[in-house]
């Protein structure tokens, strides 16, 4: 029995030396994890002003009637006018956007009780172009067909999406540069990102005064929206980022 156990003490203190021998991180991982992490909190801000690159026009296809067949037929002769319109006058029919038509009933009511009077259809349709003569003659086209009416003509940036990423993107840089300076004059530099937003970091104060909409940037109008003229608008982004130091010419994990 004596020999037994001392076999068996002999097996587990073998196991143990081999544990330790093969696993030579269990030291070192007590010295990282002892390890200080710095970073550094930075903001970066861009603007840019752009005029107004493309012109939307909002119509309206309006019918009353009793028979919905024919309102819708004649539904489709309105779009088949005005798509010859567009063509005729060089603009691309791929530019006309059509949201789902609706159709209500209308009634009349007399001492209570209401009878059937007809359908109403409307349709809004919106054209996009680029060329303010194009606008012009689209204008003149449009009072020749009927049952369209002219809702709204703004004034917009094309690409705005883009516009607004390329703008975070430069507000990025900045706050980049930003924090290679800042690390450089501690004898640091940066990392790596460990966070970016574009709400603050620590509370730090958001700069831009312009109001909220745009997942991107803020926006600026220096003209009504909707007016009928060219207007400017600025995007202006401004985004926090947390980067992680390391001593200048040492990576983080050696």
């Amino acid at each position: 029995m004596k020999f037994l156990i001392a076999f068996i003490s002999l097996c587990i203190t073998i196991t143990a030396i081999v544990y330790i021998k093969q696993n030579p991180k269990t030291a070192s991982s007590s010295s990282n994890s002892s390890r200080i992490i710095e970073y550094i909190d930075v903001s970066g801000q861009h603007s840019e002003t752009f005029s107004s690159d493309q012109i939307v026009w909002e119509l309206q296809i309006s019918l009353m009637g009793k028979e919905k067949e024919q309102l819708l037929i004649k539904k489709n002769e309105r779009i088949k006018e005005l798509t010859t319109l567009v063509s005729s006058i060089g603009i691309d029919p791929n530019n006309l956007s059509f949201e789902n038509y609706t159709l209500r009933k209308q009634w009349n009511w007399d001492r209570g009780k209401r009878t059937f009077e007809s359908y109403q259809l409307n349709q809004t349709i919106k054209v996009q172009l680029t060329s303010e003569e194009r606008s012009d003659l689209l204008s003149e086209g449009i009072i020749q067909i009927n049952d369209i009416e002219i809702v709204n003509v703004r004034y917009e940036i094309a690409d705005i999406e883009e516009k607004t990423n390329q703008i975070s993107a430069k507000a990025f840089k900045k706050a980049k540069d930003k924090a290679k300076f800042l690390a450089k004059t501690s004898g640091k530099e940066i990392e790596t990102v460990i966070s970016i937003s574009e709400n603050p970091i620590n509370n730090e104060p958001i700069i831009l005064g312009g109001r909220r909409g745009l997942s991107k940037a803020s926006l600026f109008d220096s003209s009504t929206p909707g007016s009928n003229g060219p207007t400017k608008t600025t995007l202006e982004s401004q985004v926090f980022v947390r980067f992680l130091l390391k001593d200048a010419d040492k990576k983080f994990f050696d």
